[in-house]
């Protein structure tokens, strides 16, 4: 009667371990990867970037939104052209288009240096 006992316990040891995993990692793939980029246009139902291949994404924001402004609680007024955002948005196959469900906003894309100007010839 041990023995059984000793059995039921393993089996239930490996039956949770295994229904963690899978859960675990259906949370991974639920989410694709972030999409980077600086905001280039906001609208009231859209944000346009330019993503990592300077090429532009429009995604779709609803009420559902969350936005983060440096790891913080922010606001979809904190959206504004020039700053760098990570978003978290899955692909709305009715629509064609990313549906954003988590906005981290960052800090504004830094200025490209000005080129020093030539010396002067003398």
């Amino acid at each position: 009667m041990n023995i059984i006992t000793k059995e039921n316990a393993v089996l239930k040891n490996i039956t949770f371990y295994l229904l963690t995993f899978l859960l675990l990692a259906g949370v991974a793939i639920a989410h694709g990867d972030p999409i980077m980029g600086t905001v280039t246009a906001v609208a009231a139902d859209t944000v346009t970037i330019k993503g990592t291949d300077d090429k532009p994404v429009v995604i779709m924001l609803d009420k559902t939104t969350k936005y983060l402004l440096d790891s913080k609680p922010g606001k979809k007024t904190d959206l504004k052209v020039g700053v760098r955002v990570v978003i978290d948005a899955h692909m709305d196959t009715k629509m064609k288009m990313y549906n954003a469900e988590e906005i981290n906003i960052g800090a504004a894309a830094a200025a490209k240096p000005a080129t020093p100007a030539a010396p002067a010839k003398k």
